[in-house]
C-alpha cells in the first residue's frame, strides 16, 4: 500500500476535498458504511433503466486482486416522473444489487464492497448521466477524504460494460507508477459479436472507427488534448476531481468536458493495458454519444460520415505554430495559416486572447501551455465543425481511416482494407500509444 509521504499531504488533500463538497456536493451522501483504510479504488456507474446490471457486476467480482480495496457505488437514478419501464428496470437493478451484496447473485471477493446509491426524483431538466456519475462521484471523494490512501481514485464505469479481468489491477497500478497524473483514459473495445444484427454491427465498427480516427489525427498533429473520452471508460485521481471543480451535470458529452479539464493540468495518460468492453446498442437516453450515432447511422442506410483528414492537418499547422514559433511573433506567423483555420481564429477573437495571454503569463513555456488551454479540445471539435460546414465536407469513415493512417505514418494496412480491419489496425494503435 501507498501512503501519503507526510501528514501535511493528508490534510492538503483532504482540506480540498471538504472544499470542493462544501461549495459543490447537491445531495447528501447515502453510504453510512465507515471506508477500509485500505481503499483505493471507487468505481461510480450510473445505472438508469437498465435491463442486466449484474453482468457489469459479475464482471468486477471476477477481476484480479489489484492490492487495494475496492468499492463500486451503483447509482440508480432517474427524473421525477419517468416511464413504468424504466421505473420497473432501476427496480430490478436495485434488486440485483441486493442480491450480490447478499451472496444470492455471486460471491464478492472480501476486497470489494458494494453499494447502491438510490437518486430516482432528479428535477426533469437535470436527470442525466452527467448528474448520476456527480452524484456517485461526489460519494465517492467524500469517501476518499476518510482515508489515508495516496491515490485515492475514482473509476467511471458504465452499467452496460464488461471489463478484462486485470482491469482493477492495471488501474491501481497506473496511478502508483505515476504518482503526478491526475487521471487516465482506459483503452475500450465494444463487443461487436453482441450486436442484434449485420447491420447494427457495421454500425457500431464505423462509429468506433470514427471515434478512434479523431483520437489519431490529433495524436498525428501532436494536439495534447489527443485522448479518448469516453465516460465509461476513464478515472481520475480524487484530489484532481475535487480541484477541479468535480463532475459537470450535462446530460450528454459530460465526459468529453470533464476529461479535458484533467488534461489541462499535464501528465494525463492513456491506460492500455486493460479493457473496458461496452456494449453494442442502440439508445436514446442521451442527445449523442454511442447508442444515438449508432442509430443516426442506421437511419441513414448507408457508411458513416467523418471529419475530413485536411481538418488534422490544419490541426497540425496550429501546433507547429504554438510549439515552435515565438510568443512575440507568433500572431504574425498565424498569417501563414490555412484560410479555413486563420478565418476560425479571427472569429475566435484569436489576437486579443494572444494578447491577453501574453500580458499574463513569464516564459516560452507557461505562453504555449497557456495558449493550448485556450485552444482546448472543446475549442478544436467547433473548428472541426465550422471546417467541415464551410472549406472540408465530411467523407466516408474507411476513407478518413486509410488517410489518417498515412497522415500518421501508419505503413502496414492491408491493400483492400474494409471497415472492420481497419478497425483492427486502429486498436492495434491505440493499443501502442
Amino acid at each position: 500500500m501507498v501512503e501519503f509521504n507526510s501528514r501535511a499531504a493528508t490534510q492538503q488533500r483532504n482540506a480540498a476535498i471538504r472544499q470542493y463538497l462544501e461549495r459543490r456536493q447537491l445531495y447528501p451522501f447515502q453510504v453510512a458504511t465507515k471506508p477500509s483504510d485500505e481503499l483505493g479504488l471507487l468505481v461510480v456507474i450510473p445505472c438508469f433503466d437498465e435491463p442486466d446490471i449484474s453482468r457489469t457486476l459479475g464482471s468486477l467480482a471476477r477481476c484480479e486482486a489489484p492490492g487495494c480495496d475496492v468499492e463500486i457505488l451503483v447509482v440508480v437514478n432517474g427524473p421525477d416522473a419517468m416511464a413504468e419501464k424504466a421505473r420497473a428496470n432501476n427496480s430490478r437493478a436495485l434488486r440485483e444489487v441486493a442480491d450480490w451484496r447478499s451472496g444470492v447473485a455471486g460471491d464478492l471477493p472480501d476486497w470489494l464492497r458494494l453499494f447502491a446509491l438510490r437518486s430516482e426524483q432528479l428535477p426533469v431538466d437535470q436527470a442525466g448521466v452527467g448528474l448520476a456519475r456527480k452524484i456517485g462521484m461526489d460519494e465517492a471523494v467524500g469517501r476518499i477524504g476518510q482515508t489515508h490512501r495516496a491515490h485515492g481514485v475514482i473509476v467511471s464505469l458504465d452499467a452496460d460494460c464488461e471489463v478484462a479481468r486485470n482491469y482493477l489491477c492495471e488501474i491501481n497500478k497506473e496511478f502508483v507508477a505515476h504518482p503526478d497524473s491526475p487521471g487516465a483514459s482506459i483503452y475500450y473495445e465494444h463487443r461487436l459479436m453482441n450486436a442484434d444484427s449485420d447491420a447494427l454491427r457495421a454500425a457500431i465498427i464505423d462509429y468506433e472507427l470514427h471515434l478512434r480516427c479523431y483520437v489519431a489525427g490529433q495524436r498525428a498533429a501532436r494536439f495534447p488534448y489527443a485522448f479518448h473520452t469516453v465516460g465509461s471508460a476513464m478515472a481520475c485521481r480524487g484530489s484532481s476531481y475535487a480541484e477541479q471543480g468535480g463532475m459537470n451535470r450535462r446530460q450528454g458529452g459530460e465526459d468529453f468536458y470533464f476529461i479535458q479539464k484533467l488534461v489541462a493540468l499535464g501528465d494525463y495518460r492513456a491506460l492500455n493495458s486493460t479493457t473496458v468492453y461496452p456494449a453494442a446498442r442502440l439508445s436514446n437516453r442521451v442527445p449523442f454519444g454511442t447508442g444515438s450515432a449508432l442509430q443516426n447511422s442506421l437511419d441513414a442506410g448507408g457508411a458513416l460520415a467523418t471529419f475530413s483528414p485536411q481538418i488534422f492537418r490544419e490541426l497540425e499547422a496550429f501546433c507547429t505554430l504554438v510549439l515552435f514559433a515565438s510568443p512575440s511573433h507568433m500572431l504574425e506567423k498565424a498569417e501563414q495559416l490555412p484560410v479555413a483555420l486563420k478565418e476560425f481564429l479571427r472569429q475566435q477573437d484569436f489576437s486579443d486572447r494572444l494578447a491577453e495571454i501574453q500580458k499574463n503569463v513569464a516564459g516560452p513555456a507557461n505562453f504555449r501551455k497557456r495558449v493550448f488551454r485556450w485552444f482546448n479540445a472543446f475549442r478544436f471539435l467547433k473548428f472541426a465543425q465550422f471546417a467541415s460546414r464551410k472549406y472540408h465536407p465530411k467523407i466516408p469513415v474507411g476513407d478518413a481511416a486509410i488517410q489518417i493512417a498515412n497522415f500518421s505514418g501508419i505503413s502496414d494496412l492491408p491493400g483492400s482494407a474494409d471497415n472492420k480491419t481497419l478497425l483492427t489496425v486502429y486498436r492495434r494503435l491505440d493499443r501502442q500509444f
